[in-house]
């Protein structure tokens, strides 16, 4: 009877208690692609006071990659978090003068994070404040102050900024704002610089290049004008600096440095060249 009546049960209960687990799954589930989608909560940085805060569009699970979007200006709180977000673009747009730097430096913040940061492609600093903290090549934790002052002291020969530093505050709090939403760790579509599919130019064909299509803007012998940034000599970047790289430089010159950022005008072994030619002449260490 026992037996008879546990069967019964098992017959009455297996349904019912089966279709419990399935909905606790499917809410688990549900739960678990909410958080997969949801931006990392608000966290304070050494030195700052500096937030992520969620934006749309969110990183996309599969992937972990979102969408490069520059936030509007209206996000921008009106607090002195806001203050500093502010203070962090007019640094990046004013370098030398802001920090008061030598004179005698060329360039700026924006010289190579192009329109204030948010061009896509152009060394952006969109999702940028997510990659830190990181490890380094030589196995340490990189933090983003710490890149934040070795770009400062690679391109322009600035002194290293403390975490707390009104300044690099500011900086930090502009990178942060351009993050919004991605997801610490993540990656967004349109970072770092272009590709290229030539691996190798020739110096002296990069000087006709250069002298054609290039020193309208950057001068004839590299110092810079108005029109366009020191690309060696004192005044330019260090051969510490990434863009002393063949690849960093030759991709920034193949996506922006064609007359305006028109890719068309130059084919891929024209920028070899060029790049071979830049890269031959004097610059600091």
């Amino acid at each position: 009877m026992r037996a008879g009546a546990e069967q019964g049960c098992g017959r009455r209960y297996l349904p019912s208690t089966f279709n419990h687990l399935l909905s606790l799954s499917l809410g688990l589930f549900l739960v678990a692609g909410c958080r997969a989608e949801r931006a990392e909560p608000p966290r304070r940085v050494l030195g700052g006071m500096v937030t992520l805060v969620p934006a749309a569009p969110a990183p996309r699970p599969e992937v972990d990659t979102a969408v490069f979007v520059v936030p509007a200006d209206s996000l921008i709180p009106n607090d002195a978090l806001g203050r500093a977000i502010r203070r962090g673009r007019a640094i990046a747009m004013a370098t030398r003068d802001s920090m008061h730097l030598d004179r005698s430096g060329g360039l700026r913040c924006v010289s190579c994070h192009l329109d204030a940061g948010t061009k896509r492609g152009a060394l952006p600093w969109v999702g940028a404040y997510a990659k830190y903290p990181r490890v380094d090549a030589k196995g340490g934790v990189l933090t983003v102050h710490e890149r934040v002052n070795i770009c400062l002291r690679r391109n322009l020969r600035a002194p290293a900024l403390r975490p707390d530093h009104p300044q690099m505050e500011a900086l930090v709090a502009y990178i942060a704002f351009l993050s919004r939403g991605v997801r610490l760790g993540g990656r967004v579509e349109g970072q770092g610089d272009d590709t290229l599919t030539v691996v190798a130019g020739h110096s002296g064909e990069g000087q006709k290049v250069w002298k054609a299509e290039c020193a309208g803007c950057h001068g004839a012998s590299g110092q810079g004008t108005p029109k366009g940034g020191p690309v060696w000599g004192r005044r330019s970047f260090t051969t510490a600096s990434e863009m002393a790289g063949w690849t960093t430089f030759a991709g920034f010159l193949r996506g922006h440095m064609s007359d305006g950022g028109r890719r068309s005008l130059l084919s891929d072994q024209e920028v070899a060249n060029v790049t071979s030619f830049v890269l031959r002449q004097a610059r600091s260490r």
